[in-house]
C-alpha cells in the first residue's frame, strides 16, 4: 500500500508539473573591445541550429536597447523538462558538426584575444499560472522588457509568486503588457528572485499598457492586500531588441 501510494503521489506531482518549462538565462558580459561578431556567429550559425537538433527550438538572442559599452548579449533558452536541460551539454559534446562549426569561438583563448569576461546565468521553472512561453508580439520593432525581482527571503518570493498566479499575470495580460516567460529562479545570482519577459511594439506602446497597468482596479486592489506585502525587494530592468538570428 505504501509503494502504491508513494507511486501514485510521483504520478500527481508530474501531472500537476507538466507543460512548466525551464529556462536558462544567460548574458555574457563582453570584454572591452571584445570579439562580438565572433559570439554572435558562434550563436547563430552553431549553438542554436545544435539546440535546434537536440530538440530545443525558440531561443531567444537580444541586446540592451541602451548599447551599453562593453556590450551584452542575452541568450534565453526554453527547456521542456529537467532533463531536457542536463543532457544538452553533453549531447552537443557528441555533435559532430557542431564541434566543427564552433571551432574559430573555441579557439579564441588567451590574453590576446578578448571576448567575454564572464556568463552570468539564471535556471527558472515556469510559474504554474503560465507554464510555457508565448511569443504574443512578432512585429519586426519590437522590444521586450526583462524583469527580475529579488525578494526579502523565500517566503516572500512564494508570496510574490502567489500573487502572478491569484490574479497579476491576468491583469498583466488584460492591460497588454503581453507575457512571455515567467520563472521561479532556481540557482543564479541575487536569489531568492523571480525573472520574467513581456514584449510590446514599441517603447511607446510599452509606457501607455504600464501606466493602464498602475490605474487598474484589480490592480490596486491586489496590491493593498496584506498577504503581498513586502513580497520583493528590488527590480532589476533591462529592456532588449532582438538580433536578426534570435529564434523570437
Amino acid at each position: 500500500m505504501k509503494k502504491l501510494l508513494l507511486f501514485l503521489s510521483v504520478c500527481l506531482f508530474a501531472f500537476q508539473s507538466y507543460g512548466q518549462e525551464y529556462y536558462e538565462i544567460r548574458t555574457y558580459h563582453m570584454k572591452f573591445r571584445g570579439n562580438t561578431n565572433l559570439l554572435e556567429s558562434y550563436l547563430a550559425k552553431s549553438f542554436i541550429p545544435a539546440m535546434n537538433a537536440y530538440g530545443v527550438s525558440k531561443i531567444g538572442v537580444f541586446k540592451d536597447l541602451g548599447k551599453p559599452e562593453p556590450a551584452v548579449v542575452i541568450v534565453t533558452i526554453p527547456f521542456k523538462s529537467l532533463m531536457a536541460y542536463a543532457g544538452y551539454k553533453e549531447a552537443l559534446e557528441k555533435d559532430a558538426t557542431y564541434q566543427t562549426t564552433s571551432r574559430a569561438y573555441f579557439d579564441q583563448v588567451g590574453p590576446d584575444k578578448p571576448l567575454f569576461d564572464r556568463v552570468s546565468t539564471y535556471l527558472a521553472k515556469g510559474f504554474a499560472g503560465h507554464p510555457s512561453m508565448k511569443l504574443p508580439v512578432t512585429n519586426p520593432g519590437r522590444i521586450y522588457e526583462w524583469r527580475t525581482y529579488e525578494a526579502y527571503n523565500e517566503d516572500a518570493l512564494k508570496r510574490k509568486i502567489d500573487m502572478f498566479n491569484q490574479g497579476e499575470l491576468a491583469i498583466f495580460d488584460k492591460v497588454g503588457l503581453h507575457n512571455v516567460f515567467f520563472g521561479e529562479v532556481l540557482a543564479g545570482e541575487n536569489t531568492p528572485c523571480l525573472s520574467y519577459m513581456v514584449s510590446f511594439e514599441n517603447m511607446a506602446e510599452r509606457d501607455a499598457n504600464w501606466g493602464k497597468f498602475s490605474a487598474d482596479p484589480d490592480w490596486k486592489r491586489m496590491s493593498g492586500d496584506p498577504r503581498y506585502a513586502n513580497s520583493h525587494s528590488r527590480t532589476v530592468r533591462k529592456f532588449l531588441e532582438p538580433t536578426s538570428y534570435s529564434q523570437w
